[in-house]
C-alpha cells in the first residue's frame, strides 16, 4: 500500500466544502447586487456571457499556458484577467474586418479544445495544489463583501436609475458609454459627442464592453450602468489576494489573514482622514471602481501583471508564462496608460536588487524592455503622441487637493498640505516599514518599484480635476500587499499562530478610537488638533492591545506586541470614513464622488433611444444641448448623454474629453471642461437651425452631412418655425426630432 502510494506521487489537493461555501456566499451576494437595477434576464445572459465567453476560457488558457493552479481564487481571478484581454485582442481584430458581433466565438472554441484533447483536458481541469483554509476563505469571503457593499452603496445606490433623474447623474459614465457607442462600430474609436472626429484614449474597456454588448445584445446602458463594473472589481480583489499569498504562505505563519486584510485595506484604506470636512485623498480601489470603467479594468490587468511578473522574477516555471506577461502588457497600454509605466520601474527596481546581489537581472531586463517598447508604441498609436492633458509639475497635487484651503493664509502652504498628505499616506501603509528580510525577494523588490512609479507619477503631475491621482490608485493594492506583508512579518516576530485575533482587535478598536477622535476633533480649527487626536488614539490602541496580549500570556516581546497592534490599527483604521460613508453622507463627500446636475430627464433618454432603434449606424444629428450646467456665458460642456444613449454621432454635442479641447486646455491654462468651443461658426450654424431657421441654414446643415435634429427646449428656444423646413419624426415631452429630407 505504501509502495504505491509513493510511485503514485503526491495528490493534489480540492478545495474544502467549507470554503467553496464562501465562495458561492459572494456568488449570491454578487447576484443579488446585479439585480437591483437590471432584469432577471439582463442578469442571466451577463452572467452566463462573462462565465462561458470569459472566465472560463481565460481559466483554460491562465492555467495550460502559466501551468497555475495553485487555488480557486487566483485561478478563476487570473483566469477572468486573461478571458478579458483575449476578449479585447479579438474584438480589435474581428472589429477591424467588420466582424465584430463574432468576436464571441473564440470562448467557446477554446473550451471546446480543453475537452477534445486529453493533455490539455488534465491541465486545465486538474485539482488545486493548495485549496484554501476555511478561516481564510471567510475572511476573504468577508472583507470582499464589505468592500463591494461600500462600492455600490456610492456607486449603482446612489446614481442609478441612469437618466431619469437631470439632478442626480454622473457626465462621466454618459462619457463612457458614448465611447463605448463608438466602439461597436467605429474602428478606431471616435468622439461621437463632436461629429465622430478620431480619438486617441485608452478605449479598450470600451471595445470590451461592446463585445459584450454584441454576445448578449445587452444594451449599453445596463452594461455599464449597472452590470460589467462587479466582475471586473471582484477578480481584481481575488487578484491582491493572490499577490499577497505569494508572499505570506500561511503554512509557514499562520497568517490567513495576511490576503484578506490585503484586500480590505486596498479596497477602501489608503489614507488616514483625521479632518472633519476635508478629505485627504482617496486613492484605494473603491474610490473609482464603479465611476471609471477604466481604472477597474485597469487594477485587475495591473495586479495580473504583478502576479505573472512577480513568479517570472522568481524564476518560477514554466518559461511559457511570458506567453501571459506580454499579453496583459498588451492589453495594459489601452486598458489605462498609468499601468506601463508603473510596470517598467517595478522591472527598473527589480535589475537593479539582482546586481546588487549578483544574481541574473535577464528576466528584469527583459520586462522592463518590453514595458519600454509597449508604452513608446501604444504613446504613438493609441494615444497619438498626445499626453491627454498630463503635464510635468512636481507637487502641484498638493495645491489642488482639498486641505490645501485649510493652510492658504500661510506662504508654506503647498508644503503643509504635502506633509499632512503624506502623512495620512504613510500611516495607512506603516506596515511596509516592517517587511524585514522580506525585501531580499525581487518580487517585493518590483512590487516596491511598482509602488514607488505611482507615487512618484501623482506628485510629479498635474492634469485637471487631480486625474494624476490614478498613477497612485493604480499602484496602491501594490501597497496594501507589502503593507499587509510587512504586519503579518512584525505579527509573525511574536510566534503566536493566532496573531489573528491581535490584527483583529487592534483593528476593532481602532475604528472605534478614531471614530471618538474624529468626533471630538470636529470643531477645532487647524490640522493640528485633529492630528493629535488621531496619533493619540491608535497609541492608545496600540498600548491597550499589547499590554492586553501579554495579559492573556501569549507569546512574544510586549514592545513587539504594542508595534504590531498599533500598526495594525493604523491601517485598519484608515478604512473608517469609507465603512461611515455607507450611512453617511458626509463622510460619503470626503472621498466619493457626488451626484451632479446635468442629467437627461425621462423623455429625453426615451427620444434619444429612438434615435438608436430608428436610424442607421454614422448618421449624423444635430442638437441645441450642449451644457450641462450654463451661468454667465460659462458652459460645461460634459454633454455626452446624446451620443452615448443614440449610438450615433452628433454634429455639435459637448466638446469637453475630446483631443482638441485637452490641447487647448494644456495651452491656455484652463480648465478642459469649461473652455469655449473653437469653431465659433459651426457651433452658430448648428444653433441658429434651432433658434431661426431657415432654408439656407437647414442648406447648410445638409452639406455637413446632418440628417436629423433633435430638439431639447430644456436647453433653449426651438422655433415653432422649424417644422416649416424639416419633417417631424418623433417628439416627446421635452424634445421634438426632425428629419432633413
Amino acid at each position: 500500500m505504501r509502495a504505491r502510494a509513493r510511485r503514485r506521487g503526491p495528490r493534489t489537493a480540492g478545495p474544502s466544502l467549507t470554503g467553496l461555501l464562501a465562495g458561492v456566499a459572494v456568488g449570491i451576494l454578487a447576484i443579488v447586487l446585479l439585480l437591483q437595477h437590471a432584469s432577471v434576464f439582463e442578469v442571466g445572459r451577463f452572467v452566463l456571457f462573462s462565465a462561458f465567453g470569459v472566465a472560463l476560457p481565460g481559466f483554460a488558457l491562465w492555467r495550460v499556458v502559466g501551468n497555475y493552479g495553485r487555488n480557486l481564487v487566483e485561478d478563476l481571478a487570473g483566469g477572468f484577467a486573461v478571458g478579458t484581454a483575449g476578449q479585447i485582442v479579438v474584438y480589435l481584430a474581428a472589429s477591424s474586418v467588420g466582424q465584430q458581433a463574432w468576436s464571441w466565438v473564440w470562448g467557446p472554441v477554446v473550451l471546446v479544445l480543453t475537452f477534445i484533447d486529453r493533455d490539455i483536458r488534465e491541465r486545465v481541469w486538474r485539482r488545486v495544489a493548495e485549496p484554501l483554509r476555511p478561516l481564510q476563505a471567510w475572511l476573504f469571503a468577508l472583507s470582499t463583501s464589505i468592500v463591494v457593499l461600500v462600492v455600490y452603496r456610492r456607486g449603482p445606490g446612489q446614481f442609478l436609475p441612469a437618466y431619469a433623474d437631470p439632478l442626480r447623474s454622473y457626465p462621466d459614465l454618459a462619457f463612457q458609454q458614448a465611447v463605448a457607442a463608438s466602439a461597436k462600430y467605429d474602428v478606431p474609436v471616435a468622439t461621437l459627442w463632436l461629429g465622430g472626429e478620431p480619438m486617441k484614449y485608452h478605449s479598450f474597456y470600451h471595445q470590451s464592453t461592446a463585445a459584450t454588448a454584441w454576445a448578449t445584445r445587452i444594451d449599453l446602458t445596463d452594461l455599464i450602468h449597472s452590470l460589467t463594473w462587479l466582475p471586473l472589481f471582484l477578480a481584481g480583489c481575488g487578484l491582491i489576494f493572490a499577490l499577497a499569498s505569494r508572499f505570506a504562505p500561511t503554512a509557514e505563519t499562520g497568517a490567513t489573514w495576511a490576503g484578506p486584510l490585503a484586500v480590505l485595506i486596498a479596497g477602501l484604506g489608503g489614507a488616514l482622514q483625521p479632518l472633519a470636512h476635508a478629505g485627504l485623498g482617496g486613492v484605494s480601489t473603491a474610490v473609482a471602481a464603479y465611476l471609471s470603467p477604466t481604472q477597474n479594468l485597469g487594477v485587475m490587468i495591473a495586479m495580473a501583471l504583478c502576479v505573472v511578473a512577480v513568479d517570472l522574477l522568481r524564476a518560477e516555471a514554466p518559461r511559457s508564462r511570458w506567453v501571459l506577461l506580454v499579453l496583459l502588457a498588451l492589453v495594459a497600454a489601452g486598458a489605462k496608460s498609468t499601468i506601463l509605466p508603473l510596470l517598467g520601474l517595478g522591472f527598473a527596481f527589480a535589475f537593479v536588487h539582482a546586481g546588487m546581489v549578483r544574481k541574473s537581472n535577464r528576466t528584469a531586463l527583459l520586462g522592463g524592455l518590453l514595458a519600454f517598447v509597449v508604452f513608446i508604441a501604444a504613446l504613438l498609436t493609441i494615444f497619438g503622441g498626445s499626453t491627454w492633458g498630463t503635464e510635468i509639475k512636481p507637487f502641484k497635487t498638493f495645491i489642488q487637493l482639498s486641505p490645501y484651503s485649510l493652510f492658504a493664509g500661510s506662504p508654506h502652504a503647498q508644503l503643509l498640505n504635502a506633509v499632512t498628505t503624506l502623512l495620512s499616506w504613510g500611516l495607512a501603509a506603516v506596515g511596509m516599514w516592517f517587511l524585514g528580510r522580506k525585501w531580499r525577494d525581487v518580487g517585493a523588490v518590483f512590487l516596491l518599484g511598482f509602488a514607488v512609479a505611482g507615487l512618484a507619477g501623482t506628485m510629479l503631475t498635474a492634469q485637471s480635476g487631480i486625474s494624476q491621482l490614478y498613477f497612485l490608485r493604480t499602484a496602491f493594492p501594490a501597497v496594501a500587499v507589502l503593507a499587509c506583508i510587512g504586519l503579518a512579518n512584525l505579527v509573525g516576530q511574536l510566534g503566536d499562530r493566532r496573531g489573528v485575533v491581535l490584527v483583529g482587535a487592534a483593528g476593532a478598536l481602532s475604528l472605534a478610537a478614531l471614530a471618538v477622535a474624529r468626533s471630538q476633533s470636529a470643531d477645532l480649527k487647524g490640522v493640528s488638533g485633529p492630528w493629535l487626536w488621531t496619533l493619540a488614539a491608535l497609541l492608545l490602541v496600540g498600548v491597550v492591545v499589547g499590554l492586553g496580549w501579554k495579559a492573556f500570556r501569549r507569546p512574544g516581546n510586549v514592545g513587539v506586541a504594542i508595534a504590531a497592534a498599533a500598526v495594525a490599527a493604523s491601517m485598519i483604521g484608515a478604512v473608517l470614513v469609507p465603512l461611515q460613508a455607507l450611512v453617511s453622507d458626509s463622510a460619503s463627500n470626503l472621498i466619493y464622488a457626488k451626484t451632479m446636475r446635468g442629467g437627461a430627464t425621462t423623455a429625453e433618454a426615451d427620444a434619444a433611444r429612438w434615435l438608436q432603434q430608428h436610424t442607421q449606424p454614422g448618421a449624423l444629428i444635430a442638437t441645441n444641448a450642449h451644457c450641462i450646467i450654463q451661468r454667465d456665458n460659462v458652459c460645461d460642456s460634459r454633454h455626452f448623454w446624446l451620443a452615448a444613449l443614440s449610438e450615433r454621432p452628433i454634429l455639435v454635442e459637448g466638446w469637453s474629453y475630446s483631443n482638441q479641447a485637452n490641447r487647448i486646455a494644456l495651452e491656455t491654462n484652463a480648465n478642459p471642461s469649461l473652455i469655449p468651443y473653437w469653431d465659433s461658426g459651426k457651433l452658430a450654424t448648428n444653433d441658429t437651425a434651432f433658434r431661426s431657421p431657415s432654408a439656407d441654414i437647414i442648406q447648410r446643415l445638409r452639406n455637413a452631412g446632418v440628417r436629423y435634429l433633435y430638439a431639447d427646449r430644456r436647453a433653449g428656444e426651438v422655433s415653432p418655425k422649424l417644422g416649416s423646413f424639416v419633417s417631424i419624426r418623433h417628439a416627446t415631452l421635452d424634445v421634438t426630432i426632425y428629419e432633413i429630407k
